[in-house]
């Protein structure tokens, strides 16, 4: 069993849209019980893993442990080998950034197979320009500046 697409870290500007793939294929040819959870957790990983291992499998609700924060987002749930989903964000805001992370349970046997991918989800301010754009364009400005000529 393996995932074939694996969601990707991701920087982006406010306001943009975004999509993140997951996609896993079970091993061998019998028909599975797949489910895909889509989960925001709004801290990286390995400051949440403790409190994730602790939270209730399935919840449909946020887990709140202390100051952090996981929310289940999205379940999908099929029969069969394969199974794919798009997480999509419309109108990204600074406070959807944080580590999203793709959830397959395989219930085909008598104990449940859990993998897991995940990918940081970064958020620029809509008006900041990217650091390595601005310091070109004030070099540019610089060099490219006529000498003024008093008369």
């Amino acid at each position: 069993a393996t995932f074939t697409e694996v969601p990707k870290d991701v920087t982006v500007r406010e306001g943009d849209d975004i999509e993140m793939p997951c996609a896993f294929r079970a091993s061998g040819s019998t028909s599975y019980s797949l489910e895909i959870q889509w989960w925001y957790l709004k801290e990286p990983a390995r400051e949440l893993a403790h409190e994730l291992a602790i939270s209730v499998p399935g919840s449909r609700s946020k887990v709140i442990h202390g100051t952090r924060r996981c929310a289940l987002l999205q379940t999908v749930r099929v029969q069969g080998n394969d199974i794919s989903h798009r997480l999509r964000l419309s109108g990204v805001r600074r406070q959807d950034e944080g580590v999203y992370e793709c959830r397959v349970a395989d219930y085909s046997d008598d104990e449940t197979q859990e993998h897991k991918a995940q990918a940081l989800l970064r958020v620029l301010s809509r008006f900041a320009p990217p650091d390595v754009q601005a310091a070109e364009a004030v070099s540019h400005i610089q060099s490219g500046a006529a000498p003024r000529r008093h008369g």
